[in-house]
């Protein structure tokens, strides 16, 4: 599929070109079957060449998004251990600086990018951004812990994007029966179709946003240049006082000169960052003075974190796995729908989609050479290598579904799938172990990502196969930005585990490496209790929020919030709370403009830390 040149001329915006009705307003596709649901989308829905869709110009553009992105993900993943999804700051990113390029160049810039060109860069920048970094800031980070050192840059370079293209071709066979015909919501991507829409309706709310979002980033980044490069700000204010013979400083407990923490706070909500809170008070000021007292860590130079991530990866993952399990119906309905698909005849919307060819070719030269990658380049043996690949695809459906269905993709989850798998098949094998997880965290993430993009294709009339490739494109070229930058970040094992990166999500993959590989029996008396006592308490308040009555159950605290605490500065969870209530009193006032505006400055002041921090360590760096 040729990339098509820039419209230039003024008829572009004509009203022959204009988008049709139903795809600027529907949230879903009537039909009381797949066949009248499928020929009204074509009728009614799809665009065709009505509208530019995949044009060069939206391909740089979502490559240039997508290398901000993909900077700012990887510097917050390394400080907190969460990776967002970039669809809504790809969006209102493309529409801005577009609009700021045809105001300096316009005869270069040509006409307004059209909705499905905004689609197109917003996948672009989406695959670079989200679905070629997650593995890093855990899995890869954790290889660097365990064996001290890098994998080759080329290596690691093929591993990302092999893995992430193998996500996206994994994904294509649920496209029609997820997205199509059951319409699973697929939150973000409905969420990035509707702002699309607003934008293309009205300039006054397109242009709030926008200025927000620069708002927000500009005064997130001097703050960052203020404290990290010219010093004239300290890292934290610490709390006065003591406790328990223990100053607070010394337990962590102060407030965080940064917005990252408050930003991040407010797209995770109340609940979690509450449940961060109190994992926070818990962990640091009621288990640490009595780990200090009893020698476990030294009191005055001790790292705590070093000690709190075992109960708190024992949290993350009882608490992960279990709510995955008992989501049994969705798990039923994907393995259902790929297995036992009842016979269907062709309709012309299957014209449209990827071609089997396309498929087939892909997986025939993905498959062996992300094995052969895995093999040469991580000690993963074929046999093991090909299985990992294998299970991948089941746990690529799992995932496409529960991202459908609750706008949450369970890579940490699906990789502990992997790990625990892998720890009886190759026993004591840390370094195996690692690796297969990372095939199963990159594939998913990707495949996830596709069929959210896709969603916003689907309800926008854009051509899926061109969506396709849009994704592809990106998926390279979020390897080929992302990978140096992780070396530039991350130069060796002392770069994490500090103030700078924290790291969680690295310490907590590898905490469960070592497990699985020497058994707990290796740990100290009291840290098994405390693994013990985190992964009873982490079951419980998942059975509790399952059992109990919806309006009880949104009480219980996050035993996923609380065992991030376990991994973060004290200082961090407050940093999270402050954000939360700020997403808490906007909920309650009910305004969909006003929680529209704050998450968007707080996008902005998570990717004005990014950038500034990722440009302050590479200049410390090189310079």
């Amino acid at each position: 599929m040729a990339l098509s040149p820039p419209q230039a001329s003024p008829e572009a915006t004509a009203p022959s070109l204009a988008p049709s009705a139903a795809s600027l307003t529907l949230l879903s596709i009537p039909g009381d079957s797949p066949e009248a649901t499928d020929s009204y989308w074509l009728e009614h829905v799809y665009q065709g060449d009505r509208l530019p869709q995949l044009t060069l110009r939206s391909v740089l553009l979502g490559a240039a998004i997508g290398l901000v992105t993909c900077a700012t993900n990887l510097y917050v993943g390394l400080k907190t251990g969460i990776v967002f999804g970039v669809a809504i700051t790809a969006v209102l990113l493309a529409q801005g600086a577009h609009g700021l390029f045809r105001r300096l160049v316009p005869g270069v810039a040509g006409a307004p990018l059209s909705p499905l060109e905004t689609c197109n860069a917003q996948a672009v920048a989406s695959a670079a951004g989200y679905a070629t970094g997650g593995a890093l800031v855990s899995v890869q980070g954790a290889w660097l812990i365990v064996t001290g050192h890098h994998p080759s840059g080329p290596m690691l370079l093929a591993w990302t994007f092999f893995l992430s293209a193998l996500g996206v071709l994994f994904a294509v066979p649920f496209k029609r029966r997820l997205v199509d015909h059951e319409q699973l919501p697929f939150a973000s991507g409905t969420v990035a179709a509707t702002t699309i829409r607003a934008m293309h309706a009205t300039d006054s709310e397109a242009s709030s946003r926008l200025r927000l979002l620069g708002g927000g980033g500009l005064f997130s980044g001097l703050v960052t240049l203020a404290r990290d490069a010219w010093e004239k700000l300290p890292v934290s204010v610490p709390f006065p006082g003591t406790w328990r013979g223990l100053t607070l400083e010394r337990l962590g407990f102060g407030l965080e000169l940064s917005l990252l923490p408050i930003g991040a706070g407010v797209l995770l909500g109340p609940r979690i960052t509450a449940s961060m809170l109190l994992g926070a008070v818990l962990i640091h000021g009621v288990v640490a003075p009595r780990v200090f007292s009893a020698g476990v860590v030294d009191a005055k130079e001790g790292n705590y974190l070093e000690w709190s991530l075992w109960p708190g990866t024992a949290a993350l993952v009882v608490g992960s796995l279990l709510h995955f399990l008992l989501q049994g119906r969705v798990v039923g309905r994907a393995l259902r729908g790929v297995f036992s698909r009842a016979p269907r005849r062709p309709h012309p919307v299957d014209a449209l989609q990827v071609p089997r060819s396309w498929l087939l070719t892909g997986l025939v030269v993905l498959t062996p050479a992300s094995v052969a990658v895995a093999y040469v380049g991580f000690g993963v043996p074929v046999a093991h290598g090909a299985l990992a690949v294998a299970m991948s695809f089941v746990l690529c459906l799992i995932s496409c579904r529960v991202t459908g269905e609750t706008d949450s993709t369970p890579v940490g989850a699906l990789g502990q799938v992997t790990q625990v798998t892998y720890g009886v098949l190759l026993p004591n094998q840390v370094q195996a172990n690692l690796a297969t997880a990372g095939i199963t965290v990159n594939t998913a993430s990707s495949s996830a990502d596709l069929l959210t993009d896709l969603k916003t294709g689907h309800l926008l009339g854009a051509n899926p196969r061109r969506l396709f490739l849009a994704q592809l494109i990106g998926s390279g070229i979020g390897a080929l930005a992302v990978v140096p930058l992780f070396f530039l970040l991350v130069p060796n094992p002392e770069a994490l585990g500090g103030e700078r990166f924290p790291a969680p999500g690295v310490f907590s993959t590898a905490g469960v490496a070592r497990i699985l590989a020497s058994g707990l029996d290796s740990l100290p008396p009291m840290t098994r209790a405390a693994v013990g006592g985190a992964s009873l308490l982490a079951a419980l308040l998942v059975l509790a929020e399952r059992l109990l009555p919806a309006r009880w159950g949104r009480w219980i605290p996050s035993p996923l919030g609380m065992g991030l605490a376990c991994l973060l500065p004290a200082s961090y969870a407050l940093g999270f709370f402050l954000g939360g209530v700020i997403s808490g009193v906007v909920s309650y006032v009910k305004s969909t403009t006003a929680e529209g505006r704050v998450v968007t400055l707080a996008a902005g002041c998570i990717a004005g830390e990014g950038l500034v921090g990722v440009a302050i360590v590479l200049s410390q760096s090189l310079w």
